[in-house]
This record gives C-alpha cells, sequence and structure tokens, in this order.
C-alpha cells in the first residue's frame, strides 16, 4: 500500500513538473511573439531624420511644427479676422410687444388701443467711429503679421543655434576620442621605456592621470551631445529617441557684413520695429475713437401696429405705424476727456517702446557682430598660426622624449595645448555661424 502511494505521488509530481514546463514554453513564446511586434511598432512611430542631418530640412521642419509659430501664426490670422467686424454696424433689434391690454379680460379687441407691436431698431455711431475701429484693428493684424516675421526669424535663429552646438558637441567628442587614442599611444611609449628602465613611474602615473581627464571630458562630451539633442528636438517638435545623426559641416564661408549699412537700415528690416510702428498707429486711431465716442450717437427705430376692428374706433381697425430717434448724450465731459486722455498715454507709450525697442534691437546686432567678428578673426588666428604650432610641438616634442631629449611632462604639455587649439578652433567656427543667424534675426534680414 506505501509503494502504491508512492508511485502515485511520484506521478503527481512529474505531472506538475511537465505542467510548469508548458507554462513556461507558452509564456516564452508569447514573448517571442508579442515583443518583436512591439518593438517593431515602436520603431515605426519613430520619425526618421536624414543622415548627415542639414540645416535646411531642420529649418523646413521648424517652419512646419514649432509650436511657438504656430501660436504666431494663429495669432495673425484671428488680429486679421476682427477688421471687418470692427468697422460693421451693431445688428439692427427686432421688438415685439403686446401694447396696452386691459387686465379686465386681456383681449386685443376691447379697446381701440389695445394692438400687437412690432419694431426695428438700429443703432448708428457718429460718423467716422466706424472707419477707425476699422483702421485699428487693420494696423493691430498687420502688427500682428511683422510679429509672425520676427518670431519666424527668432526661430530660424533659434534652430540654426541648436543646430550648431548639436554639430560642435559631436565634433568636439570626435577631438576628445582623438586625442584620448594619442594619448594612450603616448602612454605605452612611457610604460615600455618605464619597463627597460629608461623611464620614470611618474610618467607613467601623469599619462594616466591625463587618460582619465580625458575620459572624464569625454562623458561630458556625450552629455552635451544628448542636450543639444534635447533642444533642437524641442525647436522641431520632434518625438525622436534614437540619438540624431552627424550635422553637415558647420564652416560658414559667408563675408562679414557691413555694421554701419545694418544699423542704417534697421527700421526698414527689422520686423518687429515695423510691428511697433504699426502699433503705433493703431493706438493713434483708438484715441480717435475714444474722442468720436464722446460725441452723440442716435437709435432709429421703426414701429407697426397691428390692431383689430373695435366699436367706436375712428379708424375702423386701421394699423397704425411710427418711427423713432434716441440720441445719446454724452454730457459728462470729463469722463471722455479722462478716457482721450489714457488713449493719449497710450499713444506715447508706444512710441517710447518703439524707441526702446529700437535701441535693444541696435544693441544686439553690434553685439552679435562683435561675437561674429571676434569668432571670423580667431578662426583665422588659430588656422595659420596655434594649431599648425600645436601640432609641430608636439611631434617634436614626442620624437625628443623617444630619444630622451624632452621629458614627458613637456611631452603631455604639447598634448593639451594641441587638444585646445583643436576645440578652440571648432567652438570658433560653430560661434561664427551661430553669431552670423543671431545678427539676421536682430536686423531681420538674410545676410547669407
Amino acid at each position: 500500500m506505501g509503494l502504491e502511494e508512492h508511485r502515485g505521488g511520484g506521478e503527481m509530481t512529474r505531472h506538475r513538473i511537465g505542467y510548469r514546463r508548458d507554462i513556461r514554453l507558452t509564456l516564452v513564446g508569447v514573448l517571442f511573439a508579442v515583443v518583436p511586434a512591439a518593438l517593431a511598432a515602436a520603431s515605426s512611430t519613430l520619425e526618421t531624420l536624414p543622415a548627415p542631418l542639414p540645416l535646411d530640412w531642420c529649418l523646413e521642419r521648424a517652419r512646419d511644427t514649432n509650436p511657438d509659430l504656430d501660436v504666431a501664426r494663429m495669432t495673425a490670422e484671428a488680429a486679421e479676422a476682427r477688421v471687418y467686424p470692427a468697422g460693421a454696424l451693431p445688428d439692427p433689434r427686432f421688438r415685439y410687444e403686446l401694447s396696452s391690454l386691459p387686465t379686465s379680460d386681456f383681449d386685443l379687441d376691447s379697446t381701440p388701443i389695445s394692438g400687437q407691436q412690432l419694431g426695428l431698431n438700429q443703432h448708428f455711431p457718429f460718423p467716422g467711429l466706424l472707419g477707425n475701429r476699422r483702421e485699428a484693428a487693420s494696423f493691430a493684424a498687420g502688427a500682428s503679421q511683422q510679429d509672425l516675421g520676427d518670431e519666424s526669424r527668432r526661430v530660424d535663429a533659434a534652430v540654426e543655434r541648436a543646430w550648431v552646438e548639436l554639430g560642435f558637441a559631436q565634433r568636439a567628442l570626435d577631438v576628445t576620442l582623438a586625442n584620448i587614442e594619442l594619448l594612450r599611444q603616448l602612454a605605452k611609449i612611457a610604460e615600455a621605456k618605464y619597463k627597460v628602465g629608461q623611464g620614470l613611474q611618474q610618467d607613467v602615473i601623469r599619462a594616466q592621470v591625463t587618460l582619465t581627464e580625458l575620459l572624464d571630458e569625454q562623458l561630458r562630451r556625450d552629455a552635451s551631445i544628448r542636450s543639444a539633442e534635447a533642444r533642437l528636438g524641442n525647436l522641431l517638435d520632434l518625438s525622436v529617441a534614437a540619438p540624431y545623426p552627424r550635422t553637415t559641416p558647420l564652416r560658414e564661408t559667408a563675408a562679414l557684413p557691413d555694421i554701419s549699412v545694418l544699423l542704417e537700415q534697421l527700421e526698414k528690416t527689422s520686423p518687429r520695429l515695423r510691428a511697433m510702428e504699426e502699433r503705433i498707429e493703431e493706438a493713434e486711431h483708438r484715441k480717435r475713437v475714444a474722442q468720436l465716442e464722446g460725441y452723440p450717437d442716435f437709435d432709429l427705430g421703426l414701429g407697426y401696429r397691428i390692431r383689430e376692428k373695435v366699436m367706436g374706433d375712428p379708424v375702423n381697425g386701421a394699423d397704425y405705424v411710427g418711427a423713432s430717434i434716441t440720441v445719446r448724450l454724452p454730457i459728462d465731459r470729463k469722463k471722455w476727456r479722462s478716457i482721450v486722455a489714457e488713449r493719449d498715454a497710450l499713444v506715447r507709450r508706444t512710441q517710447a517702446e518703439y524707441r526702446r525697442f529700437r535701441a535693444m534691437l541696435r544693441d544686439a546686432v553690434q553685439a552679435n557682430y562683435a561675437v561674429l567678428e571676434r569668432a571670423d578673426r580667431e578662426i583665422e588666428l588659430l588656422e595659420d598660426g596655434l594649431l599648425p604650432q600645436a601640432r609641430q610641438s608636439l611631434d617634436s616634442s614626442r620624437s625628443g622624449y623617444e630619444v630622451d631629449k624632452v621629458d614627458f611632462l613637456s611631452l603631455i604639455d604639447s598634448q593639451v595645448r594641441l587638444l585646445n587649439a583643436e576645440l578652440r578652433l571648432e567652438r570658433a567656427i560653430a560661434d561664427r555661424r551661430a553669431a552670423f543667424a543671431s545678427v539676421e534675426a536682430s536686423a531681420g534680414v538674410s545676410l547669407r
């Protein structure tokens, strides 16, 4: 009996093990079926960026999808839609009333004065008021269009700067990786010399310390790339999760513009200043509106009374017609003078804002031009002087170290100078292009 129970328990155990194995196999099958499908669905939602990543593609993408541009575009459309209603007459009003019903029986055929009254009223503002309202709305719409142009240039410049930062971060990482490889070679030379008794242990340690610093620099470069990708993605309204491709070359070869011409033509070329001019005109017309609102306006009314035939009615139940005019009397002149004074202050405030914006734009153009000019000169200095000298110094130090004529500290210093010169060149190239974009955005003109 015990043996049979033991055999039965063993069979049950094997059954449970087989059942669990079937469950595991089923789960594995489900994973192999579901996970690839999920990955394929996720990858299909990712947007594909051209490789290498050109600036023109980024600009076109931003013009179509940037939310700030959409806000400015919808604001301009809304302002344009307000122009016609601003100059239209108010809607007429229809009136219906039961007139002079006797409370004894509430009927229309008890007295000759009872009837159903139909009326139509129309309000007429003082002459010139509607025209000035429409002109004010038209100038406001023009200002919104100029704001859209200014926002478009601002977004273009922001996209180009973000694209430049991404390209610089990528190239700075390239320079750092190349210097890491070079330093590893130098470290191997120092270790080999130390092993044969011709080098110092401190040289090996110094190489390792410098290599660790460069590896830490590599981490910072990777973080800069991620940050630049996020910034550009926000401007382009992208949901790309994968790393961005490399940008096309950053170098901008356009000649420097004439700063005096840019400043002289600023009032004509800047959309922001043209928008402020439109707002000054809008404020002037709104002041005129306030003046005209202080004059009398009137309402015209037409009435038609439908009557029943009643005994004793001298006109035998004929219907009545009537007309009315209602005139508004703006007798509180202090109130209207205060309203006009407020609008006049708003005109002068808008004029002051124009002068302030003009001064700010002049400062921005000159500041960005100074950055552009400095970057242009720095590129020339680095390419023609510092960078070739740093390469020659490193080659000379390396050759001298191999024959024990130069110490390892001098060799490392030469390598660091080369790294700094290469990074400065990449930074200057990026700064020149970014400064060009900023100058164009501030001046409101294309220079390239």
